[in-house]
């Protein structure tokens, strides 16, 4: 058994069970199974892999067989949920997938401001070549989100810059975003507007401290939703 991730575990209020369930481990192994780094970043992994198939059968119009898929907060809570669960047991390889999923959402909701963060997410964690596909179509959705509450001069900056790297600038709609390029793309090179628009009014990206901080906020409100099923419970009274 490794050393533990975070200080996040010791904190008494640290749900177990409906941490565990989001990560698909047996309640009753808990305790034993969030505490060993290895077999904690297997189950983050498992689960943001059903996650994005299940996210994929959503955007395509058909009903996602994972059973995550039917939690209240599918599809951006779970998958905000998810990126904690990834900083906090450091396993980063999904974490570009699930920004740029997370962008999207907070996009089509309206809100600009928190879509440019997770793509200032996306660009923290992408790696050249291997998450080409999820940089490229973040900076797409970027360009939407420039296009709407921006400067029109850097989004135009931005759709030339996104041109010359053959990349579609619709891309972020695609059913299952950040799965391909066109084959004449070029690789992600670290950002395709190196002074643009900043992922937030105030100049900052979501950090690490950021995410892992919204996994305690939401660690403690499942806390107390469990708090206040108990008080509900069979004997409790139903009157109030």
């Amino acid at each position: 058994m490794t050393s533990r991730p975070s200080s996040a575990l010791d904190r008494p209020e640290f749900p177990w069970q409906r941490v565990s369930a989001l990560l698909g481990l047996e309640a009753e192994d808990a305790q034993v199974a969030l505490r060993d780094d290895e077999r904690s970043r297997e189950a983050v992994e498992r689960a943001c892999r059903d996650f994005i198939a299940a996210d994929d059968d959503r955007r395509a119009g058909r009903t996602p067989s994972a059973s995550l898929a039917s939690h209240p907060d599918f599809p951006t809570g779970i998958a905000m949920s998810l990126i904690g669960a990834c900083v906090l047991w450091k396993a980063h390889r999904y974490l570009p997938a699930l920004g740029l999923r997370a962008a999207i959402d907070h996009y089509e909701d309206g809100d600009d401001e928190i879509a440019a963060s997770f793509v200032g997410l996306v660009r923290q964690y992408a790696q050249a070549e291997q998450n080409s596909a999820e940089a490229w179509a973040a900076e797409s959705l970027l360009l939407a989100i420039m296009q709407r509450s921006g400067d029109p001069a850097e989004a135009e900056v931005l759709a030339r810059d996104l041109a010359a790297h053959h990349v579609p600038l619709d891309l972020w709609q695609e059913t299952s975003p950040g799965s391909s390029l066109p084959d004449d793309t070029m690789t992600w090179h670290g950002g395709a507007l190196v002074e643009g628009m900043p992922p937030r009014r105030d100049g900052s990206a979501l950090s690490i401290e950021d995410a892992e901080a919204y996994l305690q906020q939401l660690m403690t409100e499942m806390q107390h939703e469990a708090e206040a099923e108990g008080d509900r419970g069979p004997g409790a009274d139903q009157s109030s």
